[in-house]
C-alpha cells in the first residue's frame, strides 16, 4: 500500500512540477525568417501577358536575387537574357528592361539591392542604337 501511495504522490509531484513551469518561449527562428525584411512588388510584362505578385526578400538581396528566386531566369553579367524561357531576341533589338517604382533602372539587375515596398517590373522593349 506504502508503494502505491508513493507513486501517486511522485505522479501528483510531477504533474505540479510540469503545470507550473514556465512556458517557453523558444527564440529559434528559421533563417530565411530571420533574415526576411519584406515585401516588393514584382511584375514581369511579356506582350499582354502580365504576371505581378508580392514577393519575399531578405537583406542584401539585389533585383536579380529576388527575380531568381520566384521566375527560371538567364543573365549575362547582371543584365537579364530570359525570364520562364521567354528570351531576348537580339536580331530584332528586342531586350528585357526593368523599372524600379517606375524609373527605368540604371545599372545591371545585380548591382541594385531591393528595399522595402519596391515595384519592380520586368517588360521586353526594342532597343536601338
Amino acid at each position: 500500500m506504502k508503494k502505491y501511495i508513493k507513486l501517486f504522490l511522485l505522479t501528483v509531484f510531477a504533474t505540479t512540477l510540469v503545470a507550473c513551469g514556465q512556458p517557453s518561449t523558444s527564440n529559434k527562428t528559421t533563417t530565411s525568417s530571420t533574415l526576411e525584411v519584406g515585401k516588393v512588388e514584382l511584375v514581369v510584362k511579356e506582350d499582354t501577358n502580365v504576371l505581378s505578385e508580392k514577393v519575399v526578400y531578405h537583406k542584401g538581396d539585389t533585383i536579380l536575387d529576388v527575380l531568381k528566386a520566384n521566375y527560371k531566369v538567364k543573365e549575362k553579367d547582371g543584365f537579364i537574357t530570359s525570364i520562364d524561357g521567354i528570351s531576348q531576341d537580339e536580331t530584332k533589338g528586342l531586350y528585357w528592361m526593368f523599372k524600379v517604382n517606375n524609373k527605368l533602372a540604371p545599372k545591371a539587375a545585380n548591382q541594385i539591392k531591393v528595399k522595402k515596398n519596391d515595384k519592380i517590373e520586368f517588360y521586353q522593349e526594342v532597343y536601338k542604337k
